[in-house]
C-alpha cells in the first residue's frame, strides 16, 4: 500500500524564489524611501522654522519688546532667536531665546532673500516684521523646495514638488 506523504513547508527552489522576488522588491523602493526621507527632513525643518517665527511674533508681543530673528547661512546654517538685538547663532550664548542648528548631515540648505542683512526683528506693540524675507529650504542635490515667506502681519509656507504645502 502507497502512502502519500503531506509535505508542510517550502523546498529549497520555492524559498530562493520567494528571496528572489524580495529582494527585486526592496530594491525597486529605495529610491522612493530616499526621497521620501528627504522630503520628510526638508519639511520638518521648515515646519520648525515656521512654528519659531510664530513663537517670536508672540513673543515680541507679549513683553512689549522687539524680537529678532538671526541667520547664518552656508553648509552649518542656523538660526537664532534674541530680545533688543540681533544675535549671531553660532556663538554660544549669543541667542538667548535660542538656537536651532542643522549639520551638514542634515542634507538641507537655507537661503535667505529680501533681507538687507542676516536678521529682522518682530516689534512689540503689533509682532509686526520688520522686514519681508523669504526663506527657502532645499534638499540638497534636489529642485524642490518649501519657502517660508514672512509677510508683516502674517507668515506663510509654499513649495515646489513637496507635498503637503501651498504650490510657489
Amino acid at each position: 500500500m502507497i502512502t502519500k506523504r503531506n509535505n508542510h513547508g517550502l523546498n529549497l527552489i520555492e524559498l530562493m524564489t520567494v528571496l528572489f522576488i524580495a529582494a527585486v522588491l526592496l530594491l525597486a523602493s529605495v529610491p522612493y524611501f530616499s526621497d521620501m526621507l528627504q522630503e520628510f527632513r526638508t519639511s520638518s525643518i521648515a515646519n520648525n522654522l515656521y512654528y519659531t517665527i510664530q513663537y517670536a511674533r508672540s513673543e515680541a508681543i507679549k513683553s512689549n519688546t522687539n524680537v529678532y530673528l538671526s541667520f547664518s547661512t552656508g553648509d552649518t546654517w542656523c538660526y537664532g532667536l534674541n530680545k533688543n538685538s540681533a544675535c549671531t547663532c553660532t556663538v554660544a550664548s549669543s541667542c538667548g531665546l535660542g538656537v536651532y542648528s542643522a549639520p551638514a548631515a542634515q542634507q538641507v540648505t537655507l537661503s535667505l532673500s529680501g533681507l538687507s542683512g542676516t536678521s529682522f526683528y518682530f516689534e512689540g506693540t503689533h509682532g509686526a516684521a520688520s522686514a519681508s524675507p523669504t526663506i527657502t529650504l532645499t534638499p540638497y542635490g534636489e529642485s524642490s523646495y518649501i519657502k517660508v515667506l514672512v509677510l508683516q502681519l502674517l507668515t506663510q509656507m509654499c513649495s515646489s514638488g513637496i507635498s503637503g504645502y501651498w504650490k510657489c
